[in-house]
């Protein structure tokens, strides 16, 4: 019997380890692979998380006078200049990723990842000062 189960561990050992990898995983070699004319994937995670906090700012606030087209031009613009990065480059790297379905997956599940925890982050702040404010009150 305890024969049969040592066998049963290493089978199961052996198995995992048999595991073919899988074709939507990222590895290092692929983020390395991307040629120096294209914004590195790090690069690109960072402006594409700044772009959407500023596309979903000009979705909140359509009330204002000026157009949302108008006004993500102009957020676009402060993204590329905080960033160091030409409007042309983010464009390009953005189609070569496009074009890579697997590295832009990574891209976007990064970018989420970012939103995400800057959303818990604003809720704690949130949270933390109305307990203040409730303190006060009483």
């Amino acid at each position: 019997m305890r024969l049969s189960t040592i066998f049963i561990a290493v089978l199961f050992v052996l198995a995992g380890a048999c595991k073919p990898k899988s074709e939507f995983e990222v590895t290092e070699a692929m983020i390395n692979s991307v040629p120096d004319s294209v914004l590195s994937v790090e690069q690109m995670i960072n402006i594409m998380t700044d772009v959407h906090l500023a596309e979903a700012w000009a979705q909140e606030n359509k009330r204002d006078t000026i157009p949302a087209d108008v006004r993500l031009k102009a957020y676009y613009t402060t993204i590329f200049s905080i960033h160091q990065v030409e409007a042309e480059k983010y464009n390009s790297s953005f189609k070569y990723y496009s074009n890579d379905p697997v590295l832009m997956n990574h891209i976007y599940t990064k970018v989420v990842e970012q939103l995400n925890i800057m959303e818990s982050k604003q809720l704690k702040v949130k949270k933390s000062t109305t307990n203040e404010q409730d303190s006060k009150q009483r």
